[in-house]
């Protein structure tokens, strides 16, 4: 069967996205990035429960790769432009995944990407991610849709008990996020860190679950 690389967060969005995908008779591998300001690991719970549920769809055993992301997020915030970090934080998670992809033998990534949901998601934002797109597909199933189509797919999927649950948020947004990237920045910005490294690190220092 088929797989691919989804990248799940705790909201309401990711989930359906792979949801989708596994309906198409694709297989999820999921990959999560945590954060410490999850003192008392409600995603990490979240994001274990919500695996759980998806598992009913699939006749096969699904794998979650928890990934610790501080130390990256430390260095976006400090090495960094403020502004762009949900845009360098999105493209380290496309960098992990397409690793993890290397890893499981897929090339196809998806997200739950919402056009202008967030500030990482609008159209300008969107394209300075395509860059590291040329051996890989990236899929977004809900590109499209609104927030209220997603809440009825939750509520079909059975999935809406649990993702509509509260959890501890990022602590590492920027109170003026960009909305308007441009390439020329984002590799500028780059350059000022080890990202291989911190992608492999990330990585090695994972956790793994199996479903």
């Amino acid at each position: 069967m088929k797989k691919f690389i989804s990248l799940l967060s705790g909201g309401l969005d990711s989930p359906i996205a792979a949801y989708l995908m596994m309906n198409q008779q694709l297989t999820p591998i999921f990959v999560s990035f945590l954060t410490s300001d999850d003192n008392e690991e409600s995603m990490k719970r979240k994001v274990i429960k919500i695996v759980t549920e998806l598992k009913k769809c699939s006749k096969v055993q699904l794998k979650l790769y928890l990934i610790y992301h501080d130390p990256n997020l430390n260095l976006l915030k400090t090495k960094c432009e403020r502004k762009l970090t949900c845009v360098l934080c999105k493209r380290f998670m496309i960098r992990i995944a397409q690793k993890i992809g290397n890893l499981e033998n897929t090339n196809i990534i998806v997200t739950g990407d919402i056009l202008g949901e967030q500030a990482s998601q609008t159209l300008d934002n969107l394209y300075v991610y395509n860059d590291l797109l040329k051996n890989h597909i990236l899929l977004r199933p809900l590109i499209g849709m609104d927030k209220l189509e997603v809440i009825k797919l939750n509520q079909k999927s059975g999935l809406y008990d649990i993702t509509s649950k509260t959890t501890a948020g990022c602590q590492f947004n920027p109170q003026f996020p960009e909305t308007h990237a441009k390439p020329d920045e984002i590799i500028r910005e780059e350059s000022v860190i080890q990202i291989e490294n911190l992608i492999n690190d990330s990585i090695s220092k994972s956790e793994v679950l199996f479903f």
